[in-house]
């Protein structure tokens, strides 16, 4: 009983401090590297861009109206957990260390609101689920954040595009929530981004539509690489107080070997399979090797690197773990000796941090299994783009759930037997 009534309550109120401090260190941080006009001047452009695969913020505006952003964005998906009464568990950790990463690359406070607004409407309308069960549909979905700001700001429509990309963002945050369920079975919890995939396939039909009407979208390139030695000791220092404070907290051996036996198919709650401390101590760990990976291949640390590894610190909490997401990263760096691509590439070095959406498949078919999805996830995530325009930032997420949709149809036709506890009951 101790453990079913006052443990969320103390994770609720711990887990609320961690954001608090995490948010408020990126505001402050805004500020030291940027004058408050620069911040704000910014944070505006920001808000006005079309925020389309690749829009680094870092470099469109500046580090410091990324911070910025990045801090108000995370404030925000904080305020609106409490506000619904969600549960303070992996998902909301997970959730919200993803918003604050992407809110270095594509979403901002403007963006986003309009698919929360889809969401809210979508329960209220048609399904009259408990607010607190949309935690993932509500700040997953804000994916589709581009597509408001690519109508609004990208096709020079004036005010007519500004109306029309927040009608347009509260229908994608309706159709996202009705999607995402059904299109879980077409991986069965392999792929982590499951919100990534129904994201792609919305996207799709927006753009297609849109160049139905006479509207093309060429991609962004945005890319910053003066800041790599600034932003290792800011992931650094994120990565050394999550370990830390799990530690404080209780972070226990025992629960971490039991957290390194779990495959991580969505979803696997660590919070709730092992206790926050260990949970935060393996997001800490995860966050690590990303960070590592980056280095170690000459990569680029900016606003889009920086969103792939928060994602894979925030999926620490469900699903991801040292044990799987290393044979998925090894099959995109073995990917690259081909020299079609080259490690420390943009889209390459994104694909290595978000192909970890496939860690599930690792940790339960095992290494080999792991590299072969990794090499299979490169060459789909470099091409799968155009077909939505750019517009899902999940663009990783989408691609992760056409290689599962393949790899699950495969297993299913020569091996069923292996799925069969993985079929819904």
């Amino acid at each position: 009983m101790l453990q079913e009534t006052t443990y969320p309550v103390l994770n609720r109120k711990r887990i609320t401090l961690l954001i608090v401090i995490f948010s408020f260190s990126m505001l402050c941080i805004a500020f030291v590297v940027n004058s408050p006009l620069e911040v704000f001047t910014g944070e505006l452009e920001i808000i006005t861009s079309p925020s389309i695969l690749i829009t680094d913020y870092m470099a469109y505006a500046n580090p410091g109206a990324a911070f910025f952003n990045a801090g108000l964005v995370t404030l925000i998906g904080l305020g609106l957990a409490w506000i619904i009464k969600a549960r303070f568990n992996g998902y909301l950790l997970s959730a919200i260390f993803t918003l604050a990463g992407f809110a270095f690359f594509g979403k901002n406070v403007f963006n986003i609101l309009p698919i929360f607004i889809g969401v809210f409407l979508y329960d209220r309308l048609f399904n009259q689920q408990p607010l607190k069960d949309l935690i993932a549909p509500l700040l997953f979905g804000t994916t589709l954040g581009p597509v408001v700001s690519q109508v609004a700001f990208g096709f020079d429509l004036g005010w007519w595009g500004l109306i029309g990309g927040i009608v347009l963002g509260i229908l994608c945050g309706v159709l996202l929530a009705a999607l995402m369920n059904h299109i879980y079975s077409f991986h069965m919890g392999y792929n982590l981004y499951n919100t990534g995939t129904t994201g792609g396939f919305v996207a799709t039909v927006v753009y297609i539509t849109m160049r139905g009407f006479g509207l093309e979208i060429k991609p962004a390139f945005y890319w910053a690489t003066q800041y790599t030695g600034f932003l290792t000791w800011f992931v650094l220092g994120t990565v050394l107080f999550l370990i830390a404070l799990g530690l404080i907290w209780g972070a226990k051996f025992s629960q971490y070997k039991k957290l390194w036996v779990e495959s991580g198919r969505l979803a696997s709650d660590f919070v709730v399979i092992t206790d926050l401390g260990t949970t935060l101590v393996n997001m800490g760990l995860v966050g690590l090797i990303a960070l590592a990976y980056v280095l170690l291949v000459g990569g680029d640390l900016n606003g889009a690197t920086l969103a792939g590894i928060f994602t894979v610190m925030g999926f620490g909490a469900l699903g991801k773990h040292p044990r799987n997401i290393l044979p998925i990263m090894a099959g995109v760096y073995l990917s690259c000796f081909t020299h079609i691509w080259e490690h420390a590439e943009p889209g390459p070095l994104l694909a290595a941090l978000f192909c970890t959406t496939l860690a599930p498949l690792a940790g339960r078919f095992g290494i080999i299994a792991g590299i072969i999805a990794g090499a299979l996830h490169l060459p789909m995530v470099m091409h799968v783009g155009s077909l939505h325009g750019f517009m899902n930032l999940y663009n990783n997420g989408f691609a992760g759930g056409l290689a599962m949709l393949l790899i699950v149809g495969f297993i299913k036709g020569f091996k069923p037997e292996l799925l069969k506890d993985d079929e819904p009951s």
